[in-house]
């Protein structure tokens, strides 16, 4: 005789706090999923195994929560029990404060120099930054930002949608990947005045470039449709500086068309080397020597000729005296 309970399933109540954070609520929701697995009548290690939880983290966090309630599942602070206490005196801060305040446009370097030069300070560099940094903070002197017109300070740039941000070492090892595009302002005769998009495959040093009278993220989308038909190999990657005209609807057409998108940290031109080297290139062998009409229309004819001659006819010492397309025919023929 087979007998079978009618015991009612039930589970532990939790009330969701209003004030939680989404941490919180996550770390709830695992405590509930272990509950509700162990009251169905799965051992321990399958139930942790399920929440992705170690044994000591979800004692932990249990623990947590039962003496303190939904605040014990908040993250909490990583700041250390001690700190580091300030390594100068008040006289030392003062003489940096006062040559700051005489040079406000000089940086922690300049400044640690000339207070070892005259005054024989032993201070380190990144002390006296320190010190610069501290106030600052109080408001007693302005950053360098502020004289050059720059009122609020620049927000770090969070990487929330397709792009994301370039990590020291990645390297193209194959046509396609890592292009690095670019776009920099041309004055011509008359106020006349284009804004050249261009991209370079650091492989294999093919060039496409494209003028327009604005660098805008439209255009800067116009140019990346225009590039896939142009190069002759898969566009995989891509690599841009932080410019406003490579965010909104160019990051959006990146992702439409499956194209990655890296963005170079601030200051960090020689990681674009590639492009930055044929900015030079056509800054100073066509521009020069244009003679047409000042459209954009009429410049774009003239750079498509251009970029015939500077992949297909142009000798490069970076490709042992090669054409770009012969480079890139080269390697397709070795694989």
């Amino acid at each position: 005789m087979q007998i079978q309970s009618l015991r009612i399933k039930s589970y532990r109540s939790w009330r969701v706090a209003d004030t939680a954070s989404e941490q919180a609520i996550a770390r709830m929701k695992q405590l509930e999923l272990y509950d509700m697995l162990k009251s169905e009548g799965l051992k321990a290690n399958l139930c942790l195994q399920a929440t992705g939880w170690s044994k000591a983290k979800y004692y932990r966090w249990l623990k947590r929560y039962r003496q303190q309630g939904w605040a014990g599942l908040e993250s909490q602070s990583r700041r250390p029990k001690s700190t580091r206490k300030r390594q100068w005196t008040k006289q030392q801060a003062q003489m940096v404060l006062h040559l700051r305040r005489r040079y406000p446009l000089w940086g922690k370097r300049k400044l640690w120099k000339i207070l070892v030069r005259d005054q024989q300070m032993m201070l380190s560099e990144s002390t006296v930054g320190r010190i610069i940094t501290k106030f600052i903070a109080k408001g007693r002197i302005k950053p360098a930002s502020f004289y050059y017109g720059q009122l609020k300070p620049r927000r770090r740039r969070q990487f929330k949608h397709h792009a994301k941000r370039w990590r020291y070492g990645m390297k193209a090892k194959e046509p396609g990947e890592l292009i690095q595009i670019d776009h920099m302002s041309v004055a011509m005769p008359a106020g006349f005045g284009v804004k050249e998009f261009k991209a370079a495959c650091p492989v294999t040093g093919i060039v496409i470039l494209k003028a327009y009278s604005r660098a805008t993220s439209r255009n800067a989308k116009h140019f990346l449709k225009w590039l896939i038909t142009q190069l002759p190999f898969e566009l995989k990657s891509i690599q841009v500086d932080g410019g406003s005209e490579f965010r909104d609807e160019f990051e959006q057409a990146c992702e439409d068309l499956g194209v990655e998108l890296y963005v170079l940290p601030p200051r960090k031109p020689k990681w674009n080397g590639c492009v930055e080297r044929a900015n030079g290139s056509s800054r100073y062998e066509f521009y020069p020597f244009y003679q047409g009409s000042l459209t954009v229309a009429a410049i774009n004819r003239e750079l498509s000729n251009y970029q015939w001659t500077y992949n297909h006819y142009r000798p490069h010492d970076s490709l042992e005296l090669m054409t770009p397309m012969a480079y890139y025919r080269k390697l397709t023929e070795a694989a």
